[in-house]
């Protein structure tokens, strides 16, 4: 019976246009992803190979690497050898390790957790060698720029009880600028909106060519040599005031630069008091109680007040510096209570490691490093980023200063986002090592040889980056969000009071 009869026999079994999506379509999933995936799991090595990446499983771009394993005996001969040809997809997978939640969520988040534990090692101690530090006197300050111009702000000068983020804070700001005349450009300087905590204009000027898009930038490419400066001084203070009460101070800190929306960075740090124990030079001990809150806040406002100096001369300015110097606004510092802030410490601690993990989103995009066959796109002059970059660009011409052009796409601001003094925690590379022998030895470190773990020997070079297919990419991140559940499943299970009291009776 052929198809023309099937329609006018049965009317209902005529075949017509589907207009409903893939059932894949409608999860979420591209039907293009979900095929991939499947030809992935059908294969019998696939549980070999989920176990293969479960190190980068989560990594959003993996890195492959390709070369040689050597095993050696302790004599340095040669015992075996693998090449990664023998393994799933002839590569091995590592994380990227992007500290960027916008590149990488899951790479930013082991960055972040890291960040977290080595601050919290500075301040509360205990842990890793170093001693209980509740006794340490600490401070928390904020030091910001100069202001370079006239840009629309929010501020709120009473908050409500519940706000708790002033990234979703709801209060009711002060009018932005309710008074102003026209600029020499003929543009009304004055604005008398209540900005919202997520409108796009906040950061932006009133007017563009007022703005001193070069000296900002330069403070931006300044702002390292800036602190350094400071600290030096700070510490000069701290020697003259150990001089004059008889004892011996020392500084240790740990420091984050945070981006405001005007493009511009502002620093957090956390500095902490120590003392002096001349029978071991090298011990962590707290200082004299003879030296109190007051004198540590003094010196250090002290510091940050009087520490100016003029950059490099350039031919943009006349052949003259720009004179570089904190924000007139004073230095924002609190003192840290340790002794019984162990909530206040926890709260202080995420929102520094918080902001490790963000880059430039807070003005409104993400760059990538600039070229000079990408200047055109980003530098656009109707624009406030536009003109930061454009002003990293033309000024990064002169000798001495091609780090603006470097760094352009970070408006001229350049080294690492967190910085701390070598008597203040562990490093990150500590952290790392730690992780790497818990997950060598499968939770159990105790079984770690540190001179067995020299006889292996890894000759491995770059291959590629990414996963293979997105189908891999989606088996992959399915897995790790699946070990997580389960690994925070457990953890509850473990706290649970009822639980844990119950375990000797099972036993």
């Amino acid at each position: 019976m052929g198809t023309g009869e099937n329609a006018e026999t049965w009317p209902w079994a005529t075949p017509t246009a589907s207009t409903s999506p893939h059932p894949d379509a409608r999860l979420g999933f591209d039907p293009g992803e979900v095929i991939t995936a499947r030809r992935r799991a059908r294969t019998s090595d696939y549980p070999e190979w989920l176990d293969h990446v479960q190190g980068a499983a989560a990594c959003k771009h993996p890195i492959r690497l390709t070369g040689q394993i050597d095993v050696k005996n302790p004599d340095g001969s040669l015992m075996h050898s693998i090449d990664t040809d023998t393994m799933p997809d002839g590569a091995i997978y590592t994380p990227c390790g992007n500290r960027r939640a916008s590149v990488c969520p899951s790479c930013a988040e082991v960055y972040r957790r890291d960040t977290y534990h080595l601050i919290a090692a500075g301040l509360r101690g205990d842990r890793w060698g170093l001693p209980p530090l509740g006794q340490h006197l600490a401070v928390f300050l904020t030091a910001t720029a100069p202001s370079f111009g006239t840009v629309h702000h929010r501020v709120v000068k009473t908050h409500a009880a519940d706000c708790r983020s002033k990234d979703t804070c709801t209060c009711r700001p002060s009018v932005c600028h309710p008074f102003g005349k026209p600029c020499p450009h003929s543009i009304e300087t004055r604005c008398t909106a209540r900005h919202k905590a997520s409108d796009p204009t906040l950061g932006q000027p009133l007017c563009l060519d007022c703005y001193d898009y070069a000296g900002q930038v330069v403070w931006n490419h300044e702002a390292r040599e800036l602190w350094r400066r400071t600290i030096q001084e700070a510490d000069r203070d701290l020697q003259r005031l150990g001089k004059r009460l008889g004892v011996t101070l020392r500084r240790r800190y740990v420091k984050v630069y945070e981006w405001q929306a005007r493009g511009v960075i502002h620093y957090h740090a956390v500095i902490r008091l120590d003392g002096y124990h001349p029978d071991c030079p090298t011990a962590i001990v707290p200082a004299d109680q003879v030296v109190t809150r007051a004198m540590f806040a003094e010196v250090l406002e002290t510091a940050f007040r009087k520490t100016s100096y003029v950059s490099a001369p350039h031919p943009a300015n006349g052949g003259k510096g720009w004179r570089i110097a904190w924000g007139r606004q004073g230095l924002d510092l609190k003192h840290i209570n340790a002794p019984g802030g162990d909530e206040n410490l926890a709260k202080l601690t995420g929102y520094l490691a918080k902001y490790v993990t963000k880059s430039t989103e807070v003005t409104g995009q993400v760059f990538r490093r600039i070229d000079d066959l990408t200047i055109e796109l980003h530098a656009t002059p109707d624009t406030h980023l536009g003109r930061l970059i454009q002003a990293c660009w033309d000024l990064g011409t002169a000798d001495g200063w091609h780090r603006l052009r470097r760094y352009a796409h970070q408006f001229g601001c350049g080294g690492h986002i967190t910085t701390k003094s070598r008597g203040f925690s562990v490093t990150y590379g500590f952290i790392r090592h730690q992780r790497t022998i818990w997950r060598r030895t499968q939770g159990f470190p105790h079984l770690w040889d540190e001179q067995e773990a020299d006889l292996v020997v890894y000759r491995l070079g770059y291959h590629a980056t990414g996963w293979i297919t997105t189908g891999d990419a989606l088996l992959a991140n399915s897995a790790a969000d699946a070990a997580r559940r389960r690994a925070d499943a457990a953890r509850d299970y473990a706290d649970d009071d009822t639980v844990t009291s119950a375990l000797p009776l099972a036993a």
